[in-house]
Protein backbone atom coordinates (compact mmCIF):
# COMPACT_ATOMS: atom_id res chain seq x y z
CA UNK A 1 0.00 0.00 0.00
CA UNK A 2 1.42 3.43 -0.72
CA UNK A 3 1.99 5.74 2.06
CA UNK A 4 -0.12 9.13 1.62
CA UNK A 5 2.97 11.96 1.96
CA UNK A 6 2.39 14.95 3.66
CA UNK A 7 3.91 18.15 3.46
CA UNK A 8 4.98 20.17 6.09
CA UNK A 9 5.76 23.69 6.53
CA UNK A 10 8.31 24.61 9.61
CA UNK A 11 8.92 28.47 8.90
CA UNK A 12 12.81 27.74 8.20
CA UNK A 13 14.36 29.93 5.61
CA UNK A 14 17.85 28.73 5.57
CA UNK A 15 20.64 31.43 4.89
CA UNK A 16 23.04 30.50 1.85
CA UNK A 17 25.66 29.36 3.54
CA UNK A 18 23.59 27.26 5.53
CA UNK A 19 21.84 25.44 2.36
CA UNK A 20 25.00 24.81 0.86
CA UNK A 21 25.67 23.19 5.02
CA UNK A 22 22.43 21.11 4.70
CA UNK A 23 24.11 19.76 1.77
CA UNK A 24 27.65 18.92 2.74
CA UNK A 25 26.90 17.44 5.74
CA UNK A 26 28.43 13.81 6.58
CA UNK A 27 27.49 11.25 9.33
CA UNK A 28 30.22 13.08 11.70
CA UNK A 29 30.82 16.99 11.28
CA UNK A 30 32.50 19.79 13.10
CA UNK A 31 31.18 23.27 12.51
CA UNK A 32 33.43 26.14 13.50
CA UNK A 33 30.67 29.38 13.34
CA UNK A 34 30.89 32.98 14.42
CA UNK A 35 28.57 34.20 17.13
CA UNK A 36 25.07 35.13 15.13
CA UNK A 37 25.86 32.72 12.29
CA UNK A 38 22.83 31.07 12.96
CA UNK A 39 23.96 27.43 14.05
CA UNK A 40 21.51 26.38 16.44
CA UNK A 41 18.89 27.24 14.27
CA UNK A 42 20.71 25.15 11.45
CA UNK A 43 21.22 21.83 13.61
CA UNK A 44 17.87 21.80 14.73
CA UNK A 45 16.28 21.47 11.44
CA UNK A 46 18.82 19.46 9.79
CA UNK A 47 17.68 17.07 13.36
CA UNK A 48 14.06 17.33 12.22
CA UNK A 49 14.31 16.81 8.93
CA UNK A 50 16.87 13.22 9.01
CA UNK A 51 14.52 11.96 12.14
CA UNK A 52 11.66 12.37 10.25
CA UNK A 53 13.27 10.37 7.32
CA UNK A 54 14.19 7.69 9.76
CA UNK A 55 13.33 4.55 8.79
CA UNK A 56 14.07 3.03 12.37
CA UNK A 57 12.18 1.96 15.16
CA UNK A 58 11.73 5.13 17.83
CA UNK A 59 14.60 7.21 16.55
CA UNK A 60 15.81 9.45 19.21
CA UNK A 61 18.16 12.63 19.31
CA UNK A 62 19.03 14.88 21.36
CA UNK A 63 20.27 18.44 22.11
CA UNK A 64 23.17 18.75 24.46
CA UNK A 65 24.85 21.89 25.99
CA UNK A 66 27.08 22.20 28.56
CA UNK A 67 24.74 22.98 30.95
CA UNK A 68 20.54 21.84 31.26
CA UNK A 69 20.13 25.58 31.59
CA UNK A 70 21.87 26.43 28.56
CA UNK A 71 19.67 24.45 26.59
CA UNK A 72 16.39 25.11 27.82
CA UNK A 73 17.38 29.12 27.17
CA UNK A 74 19.12 28.82 23.91
CA UNK A 75 17.21 25.77 22.16
CA UNK A 76 14.03 24.98 23.52
CA UNK A 77 11.96 27.94 21.89
CA UNK A 78 13.15 26.60 18.49
CA UNK A 79 12.60 23.28 18.88
CA UNK A 80 8.86 23.95 19.69
CA UNK A 81 8.72 26.66 17.31
CA UNK A 82 10.10 24.22 13.98
CA UNK A 83 7.60 21.56 15.56
CA UNK A 84 4.32 23.39 15.69
CA UNK A 85 2.75 22.39 12.73
CA UNK A 86 3.48 18.85 12.63
CA UNK A 87 0.54 16.28 13.35
CA UNK A 88 0.23 15.08 16.88
CA UNK A 89 3.21 16.65 18.42
CA UNK A 90 3.47 16.66 21.72
CA UNK A 91 6.09 18.89 24.34
CA UNK A 92 7.03 18.11 27.76
CA UNK A 93 7.62 21.05 29.58
CA UNK A 94 9.09 19.50 32.78
CA UNK A 95 11.58 17.30 30.80
CA UNK A 96 12.40 19.72 27.86
CA UNK A 97 11.52 16.54 25.81
CA UNK A 98 9.07 16.80 22.26
CA UNK A 99 7.46 13.16 20.96
CA UNK A 100 6.06 13.09 17.02
CA UNK A 101 3.86 10.09 16.85
CA UNK A 102 4.21 7.92 13.48
CA UNK A 103 0.07 6.23 13.65
CA UNK A 104 1.63 4.20 10.54
CA UNK A 105 4.72 2.68 12.06
CA UNK A 106 3.23 2.50 15.42
CA UNK A 107 5.95 4.38 16.88
CA UNK A 108 7.25 7.99 17.79
CA UNK A 109 10.21 9.91 17.19
CA UNK A 110 11.68 12.20 20.63
CA UNK A 111 14.24 14.97 20.79
CA UNK A 112 15.45 15.51 24.23
CA UNK A 113 17.22 18.56 25.89
CA UNK A 114 20.21 17.83 27.83
CA UNK A 115 22.99 19.18 29.89
CA UNK A 116 26.71 17.84 29.95
CA UNK A 117 27.30 18.98 33.65
CA UNK A 118 28.05 15.41 34.50
CA UNK A 119 28.34 12.93 31.53
CA UNK A 120 27.12 9.90 33.75
CA UNK A 121 23.87 11.03 33.76
CA UNK A 122 23.46 10.58 30.08
CA UNK A 123 24.50 6.64 29.60
CA UNK A 124 21.95 4.25 28.99
CA UNK A 125 20.67 6.19 26.24
CA UNK A 126 20.48 4.96 22.20
CA UNK A 127 21.14 7.32 19.88
CA UNK A 128 19.85 8.50 16.31
CA UNK A 129 21.99 11.83 16.06
CA UNK A 130 23.00 14.33 18.25
CA UNK A 131 23.87 18.09 18.55
CA UNK A 132 26.51 19.25 20.92
CA UNK A 133 26.46 22.69 20.94
CA UNK A 134 29.36 24.76 22.45
CA UNK A 135 31.28 21.34 22.64
CA UNK A 136 34.46 23.30 23.57
CA UNK A 137 32.64 24.70 27.22
CA UNK A 138 31.71 20.39 27.32
CA UNK A 139 33.83 18.06 29.74
CA UNK A 140 35.37 15.87 26.32
CA UNK A 141 34.62 12.60 28.15
CA UNK A 142 30.88 13.69 27.26
CA UNK A 143 31.60 13.20 23.70
CA UNK A 144 34.32 10.17 24.08
CA UNK A 145 33.01 7.84 27.14
CA UNK A 146 29.36 8.37 26.77
CA UNK A 147 27.47 9.92 23.36
CA UNK A 148 29.61 7.99 20.31
CA UNK A 149 28.72 5.02 21.99
CA UNK A 150 25.17 5.77 22.57
CA UNK A 151 25.13 6.08 18.65
CA UNK A 152 26.67 2.95 17.65
CA UNK A 153 24.24 0.47 17.35
CA UNK A 154 22.09 2.91 15.06
CA UNK A 155 25.06 4.25 13.43
CA UNK A 156 23.76 7.45 14.43
CA UNK A 157 24.94 10.75 13.63
CA UNK A 158 26.91 13.90 15.37
CA UNK A 159 27.07 17.41 14.65
CA UNK A 160 29.62 19.20 16.60
CA UNK A 161 29.01 23.33 16.79
CA UNK A 162 30.90 26.41 18.63
CA UNK A 163 33.32 28.97 18.82
CA UNK A 164 36.63 28.83 19.91
CA UNK A 165 37.99 28.79 23.33
CA UNK A 166 42.06 28.19 22.95
CA UNK A 167 43.27 24.96 21.73
CA UNK A 168 41.34 22.74 24.04
CA UNK A 169 39.37 19.16 23.11
CA UNK A 170 37.40 21.28 20.07
CA UNK A 171 40.45 22.31 18.83
CA UNK A 172 41.28 18.76 18.37
CA UNK A 173 38.32 17.02 17.19
CA UNK A 174 38.40 20.00 14.31
CA UNK A 175 42.29 19.04 13.75
CA UNK A 176 41.18 15.39 13.99
CA UNK A 177 38.67 15.53 11.55
CA UNK A 178 40.95 16.83 8.28
CA UNK A 179 40.52 14.58 5.65
CA UNK A 180 39.24 11.41 8.05
CA UNK A 181 36.29 8.99 6.65
CA UNK A 182 32.63 10.40 7.14
CA UNK A 183 33.79 13.59 8.89
CA UNK A 184 32.95 16.75 7.92
CA UNK A 185 34.28 20.14 8.73
CA UNK A 186 34.31 23.76 7.89
CA UNK A 187 34.92 27.05 9.56
CA UNK A 188 32.55 30.45 8.78
CA UNK A 189 34.64 33.74 10.51
CA UNK A 190 32.26 36.51 9.59
CA UNK A 191 34.79 38.21 7.21
CA UNK A 192 33.69 35.25 5.06
CA UNK A 193 29.65 35.31 5.41
CA UNK A 194 29.31 39.03 5.94
CA UNK A 195 25.86 38.14 7.65
CA UNK A 196 26.52 40.58 10.62
CA UNK A 197 26.32 44.49 9.33
CA UNK A 198 29.60 46.10 9.40
CA UNK A 199 28.18 49.07 11.80
CA UNK A 200 27.79 46.26 13.97
CA UNK A 201 31.34 44.66 13.81
CA UNK A 202 32.76 48.58 14.62
CA UNK A 203 30.17 48.65 17.51
CA UNK A 204 31.81 45.29 18.81
CA UNK A 205 35.24 46.25 18.15
CA UNK A 206 35.12 49.33 20.38
CA UNK A 207 33.83 47.30 23.46
CA UNK A 208 35.83 44.15 22.87
CA UNK A 209 39.43 43.26 23.15
CA UNK A 210 41.22 42.13 19.78
CA UNK A 211 41.24 38.34 21.24
CA UNK A 212 37.60 38.59 22.24
CA UNK A 213 36.89 39.58 18.67
CA UNK A 214 39.28 37.85 17.02
CA UNK A 215 38.02 34.52 19.28
CA UNK A 216 33.89 35.33 19.28
CA UNK A 217 33.42 36.63 15.13
CA UNK A 218 36.95 35.23 12.99
CA UNK A 219 36.86 32.01 14.86
CA UNK A 220 40.32 32.47 15.73
CA UNK A 221 41.62 29.10 17.76
CA UNK A 222 45.33 31.20 18.81
CA UNK A 223 43.36 33.83 20.05
CA UNK A 224 44.00 33.77 24.10
CA UNK A 225 41.23 32.69 26.07
CA UNK A 226 39.55 35.03 27.58
CA UNK A 227 39.44 35.07 31.39
CA UNK A 228 41.57 31.99 31.11
CA UNK A 229 43.77 31.60 34.47
CA UNK A 230 46.90 29.88 32.80
CA UNK A 231 46.16 29.28 29.78
CA UNK A 232 48.84 31.80 28.62
CA UNK A 233 51.70 30.21 30.46
CA UNK A 234 50.77 26.81 29.22
CA UNK A 235 51.40 27.96 25.75
CA UNK A 236 54.99 29.62 27.00
CA UNK A 237 55.77 26.29 28.56
CA UNK A 238 54.79 24.38 25.15
CA UNK A 239 56.93 26.64 23.33
CA UNK A 240 59.53 26.05 25.45
CA UNK A 241 59.60 22.37 25.10
CA UNK A 242 58.15 22.04 28.89
CA UNK A 243 55.23 19.76 27.44
CA UNK A 244 56.64 16.76 26.36
CA UNK A 245 57.96 13.18 27.08
CA UNK A 246 58.58 13.14 30.84
CA UNK A 247 60.27 10.17 32.05
CA UNK A 248 59.92 8.58 35.51
CA UNK A 249 62.76 9.34 38.20
CA UNK A 250 62.85 5.94 39.81
CA UNK A 251 64.74 7.12 42.88
CA UNK A 252 62.52 9.84 43.77
CA UNK A 253 59.25 9.20 45.10
CA UNK A 254 56.10 10.13 43.59
CA UNK A 255 52.88 12.00 45.31
CA UNK A 256 49.72 12.39 44.29
CA UNK A 257 47.39 15.36 44.45
CA UNK A 258 44.15 15.33 44.36
CA UNK A 259 40.36 16.53 44.22
CA UNK A 260 37.59 14.78 46.05
CA UNK A 261 34.43 14.02 44.05
CA UNK A 262 31.54 11.11 44.89
CA UNK A 263 28.77 12.25 41.92
CA UNK A 264 31.38 14.91 40.43
CA UNK A 265 34.95 13.83 39.32
CA UNK A 266 37.82 12.77 41.21
CA UNK A 267 41.16 13.78 39.51
CA UNK A 268 44.66 12.92 41.09
CA UNK A 269 48.05 14.22 39.57
CA UNK A 270 50.94 12.21 39.95
CA UNK A 271 54.47 14.44 40.61
CA UNK A 272 57.78 14.50 41.15
CA UNK A 273 60.03 17.19 43.13
CA UNK A 274 63.15 16.79 40.99
CA UNK A 275 65.65 19.48 42.54
CA UNK A 276 64.26 22.59 41.45
CA UNK A 277 62.14 21.42 38.81
CA UNK A 278 58.71 19.91 39.22
CA UNK A 279 57.55 16.64 37.12
CA UNK A 280 54.04 15.49 36.31
CA UNK A 281 54.47 12.27 34.97
CA UNK A 282 50.88 11.06 35.31
CA UNK A 283 47.09 12.02 35.41
CA UNK A 284 44.22 10.08 36.09
CA UNK A 285 40.16 10.76 36.58
CA UNK A 286 37.07 9.22 36.76
CA UNK A 287 33.72 9.51 38.05
CA UNK A 288 31.35 7.63 40.61
CA UNK A 289 34.01 5.37 41.86
CA UNK A 290 34.50 4.61 45.31
CA UNK A 291 38.29 5.36 46.97
CA UNK A 292 39.05 1.85 46.72
CA UNK A 293 39.33 2.08 43.03
CA UNK A 294 41.37 4.74 43.03
CA UNK A 295 43.83 2.75 45.95
CA UNK A 296 43.71 0.38 43.10
CA UNK A 297 44.48 2.24 40.21
CA UNK A 298 47.74 4.06 42.38
CA UNK A 299 49.07 0.94 43.54
CA UNK A 300 48.84 -0.83 40.04
CA UNK A 301 51.02 1.99 38.61
CA UNK A 302 54.94 1.05 38.49
CA UNK A 303 55.75 4.15 41.24
CA UNK A 304 57.50 4.43 44.18
CA UNK A 305 55.02 6.72 46.74
CA UNK A 306 55.96 9.48 49.01
CA UNK A 307 52.83 10.94 50.01
CA UNK A 308 49.45 11.39 49.18
CA UNK A 309 48.07 14.89 49.27
CA UNK A 310 43.94 15.36 49.87
CA UNK A 311 42.09 18.79 49.89
CA UNK A 312 40.89 20.16 53.33
CA UNK A 313 37.12 17.99 52.75
CA UNK A 314 39.43 14.75 52.81
CA UNK A 315 39.32 15.31 56.89
CA UNK A 316 35.90 15.05 57.07
CA UNK A 317 34.46 11.76 58.61
CA UNK A 318 31.67 9.78 57.24
CA UNK A 319 28.38 9.07 59.13
CA UNK A 320 28.45 5.11 57.97
CA UNK A 321 32.39 4.50 58.67
CA UNK A 322 33.15 7.33 61.24
CA UNK A 323 36.20 7.26 59.44
CA UNK A 324 37.67 10.33 57.34
CA UNK A 325 38.43 9.56 53.74
CA UNK A 326 42.22 10.27 54.87
CA UNK A 327 41.84 7.25 57.40
CA UNK A 328 39.75 5.32 54.37
CA UNK A 329 42.88 5.90 52.03
CA UNK A 330 45.44 4.98 54.39
CA UNK A 331 43.15 1.35 54.93
CA UNK A 332 43.32 1.00 51.89
CA UNK A 333 47.05 2.02 50.53
CA UNK A 334 48.15 0.16 54.07
CA UNK A 335 50.17 2.72 55.16
CA UNK A 336 50.02 6.08 56.94
CA UNK A 337 50.95 8.45 53.86
CA UNK A 338 48.04 10.27 53.01
CA UNK A 339 48.33 14.26 54.20
CA UNK A 340 45.70 16.84 54.47
CA UNK A 341 46.45 20.35 52.11
CA UNK A 342 45.48 23.06 54.86
CA UNK A 343 42.51 24.86 53.60
CA UNK A 344 43.54 27.95 51.67
CA UNK A 345 41.55 30.69 49.92
CA UNK A 346 41.21 30.13 46.22
CA UNK A 347 43.16 33.02 44.90
CA UNK A 348 46.35 31.82 46.75
CA UNK A 349 46.25 28.37 45.28
CA UNK A 350 45.34 30.15 41.85
CA UNK A 351 48.76 32.53 42.89
CA UNK A 352 50.81 29.11 44.20
CA UNK A 353 49.73 27.12 40.71
CA UNK A 354 51.49 29.53 38.79
CA UNK A 355 54.53 29.67 41.05
CA UNK A 356 54.78 26.28 40.33
CA UNK A 357 54.24 26.21 37.04
CA UNK A 358 57.31 28.24 36.71
CA UNK A 359 58.84 25.02 37.51
CA UNK A 360 56.65 22.53 35.52
CA UNK A 361 57.54 19.88 33.15
CA UNK A 362 54.52 17.84 31.82
CA UNK A 363 54.09 14.81 30.20
CA UNK A 364 51.91 15.42 27.14
CA UNK A 365 50.34 12.02 26.63
CA UNK A 366 49.53 11.21 29.87
CA UNK A 367 48.75 14.22 31.19
CA UNK A 368 47.16 15.53 28.60
CA UNK A 369 43.49 15.19 30.19
CA UNK A 370 44.48 16.87 32.88
CA UNK A 371 46.53 19.85 30.92
CA UNK A 372 42.96 20.41 28.98
CA UNK A 373 41.46 20.92 32.45
CA UNK A 374 43.95 23.73 33.45
CA UNK A 375 43.98 25.50 30.28
CA UNK A 376 40.25 26.15 30.08
CA UNK A 377 39.93 27.03 34.14
CA UNK A 378 38.61 30.82 33.58
CA UNK A 379 37.53 33.19 36.12
CA UNK A 380 33.43 33.23 36.40
CA UNK A 381 31.94 36.37 34.47
CA UNK A 382 29.51 38.61 36.45
CA UNK A 383 26.79 39.46 33.13
CA UNK A 384 25.12 42.10 34.74
CA UNK A 385 27.84 44.29 35.85
CA UNK A 386 30.37 43.41 32.52
CA UNK A 387 33.35 42.45 34.71
CA UNK A 388 35.00 38.98 35.63
CA UNK A 389 34.66 37.97 39.38
CA UNK A 390 37.60 37.03 41.48
CA UNK A 391 36.33 33.32 42.06
CA UNK A 392 36.88 30.91 39.56
CA UNK A 393 33.96 29.40 37.60
CA UNK A 394 32.83 26.02 38.34
CA UNK A 395 32.72 23.72 35.07
CA UNK A 396 34.71 20.79 34.11
CA UNK A 397 37.60 22.04 34.23
CA UNK A 398 37.33 23.06 37.96
CA UNK A 399 38.14 19.22 39.06
CA UNK A 400 41.23 18.72 37.63
CA UNK A 401 42.28 22.28 38.40
CA UNK A 402 41.81 21.66 42.19
CA UNK A 403 43.35 19.32 41.98
CA UNK A 404 46.38 20.61 40.84
CA UNK A 405 46.08 23.51 43.27
CA UNK A 406 46.16 20.64 45.68
CA UNK A 407 49.45 20.38 44.30
CA UNK A 408 50.90 23.65 44.12
CA UNK A 409 49.71 24.39 47.90
CA UNK A 410 51.54 20.99 48.79
CA UNK A 411 54.79 21.74 47.00
CA UNK A 412 54.66 25.28 47.70
CA UNK A 413 54.63 24.35 52.10
CA UNK A 414 58.34 22.89 51.18
CA UNK A 415 57.25 18.98 52.05
CA UNK A 416 60.04 18.04 50.90
CA UNK A 417 59.54 13.89 51.34
CA UNK A 418 61.80 11.17 50.70
CA UNK A 419 60.73 7.67 50.88
CA UNK A 420 63.79 6.54 52.70
CA UNK A 421 62.90 8.84 55.70
CA UNK A 422 59.73 8.44 56.76
CA UNK A 423 59.45 10.12 59.75
CA UNK A 424 60.04 13.53 57.64
CA UNK A 425 56.28 14.64 57.45
CA UNK A 426 55.28 17.57 55.98
CA UNK A 427 56.23 20.43 58.76
CA UNK A 428 59.06 18.58 60.03
CA UNK A 429 61.58 19.94 58.03
CA UNK A 430 63.53 22.84 59.39
CA UNK A 431 62.78 25.93 58.80
CA UNK A 432 65.72 28.07 59.72
CA UNK A 433 69.79 27.67 58.68
CA UNK A 434 72.73 29.17 59.82
CA UNK A 435 74.37 31.27 57.20
CA UNK A 436 77.44 32.91 59.77
CA UNK A 437 80.04 30.11 59.23
CA UNK A 438 83.93 30.49 57.65
CA UNK A 439 83.32 27.80 54.66
CA UNK A 440 87.42 27.18 55.23
CA UNK A 441 87.09 26.50 59.37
Amino acid sequence: MQRKVKTIDTGYEPRPFQRSLHRSLKRFNVLVCHRRFGKTVFTINECLDKALRNELKNPQYAYIAPTYGQAKRVAWDYFKEYTRNIPGVTVNEAELRIDIPRPDRRDRVRFMLLGAENPNTLRGLYLDGVILDEFAEMDPTAWSQVVRPALSDRLGWAIFIGTPKGQNHFFDIFEKSHGAEDWFRAIYPVSETMIVPASELRAARLTMSPEEYDQEYECSFTAAMVGAYYAKTLEELDRKSRITKVEWEKHIPVCTYWDLGISDKTCIWFGQVVGREIHWIDYLEDAGKGLDFYAKEIKDRPYVYGFHFLPHDGAARELGTGKTRQELLEDLLGRRNVEICPLHRPEDGINAVRMVLDRSYFDREKCNVGLKALKNYQRKWDSKNGMFLSKPLHNWASHASDAFRTGAMSINDSHGIVESVPSLKQGALPRTCDNEYDIFD
